[in-house]
């Protein structure tokens, strides 16, 4: 039930900013030249300028947090891993305890 709901949520997002992104372009028609400093853009509308830069924001956002992503998986692998023979250690512990026991209580 709430698997539909998300669908219908993040499709009235992706609705509602297009249609504000078309809304924004026809808006501004100004063509601009944009100039850097060692470069020089072609001749574009305003809008369409604005709609790329945050476009290329948002890939560049998601990059940096891909990459600190991939680093908390490396260290959850690591730790799991330490865990794990941690666990087993105190495993082998146990039953070396018990072992010991249960032989003393035999003599």
């Amino acid at each position: 039930m709430i698997k539909w709901l998300k669908r219908i949520v993040y499709t009235v997002f992706i609705v509602f900013f297009l249609a504000l992104g078309v809304f924004f372009a026809i808006r501004n028609p100004q063509i601009i030249t944009l100039d850097l400093v060692l470069w020089r853009g072609p001749k574009l509308s305003v809008a369409l300028y604005i709609i790329l830069s945050f476009s290329i924001g948002a890939c560049v956002a998601l990059l940096v947090s891909s990459v600190a992503l991939l680093r908390n998986e490396r260290q959850i692998r690591v730790l799991t891993r330490r865990y794990e023979k941690a666990r087993d250690e105190v495993d082998g512990l146990r039953k070396a305890s018990i072992t010991k026991e249960l032989s003393v209580g035999k003599e």
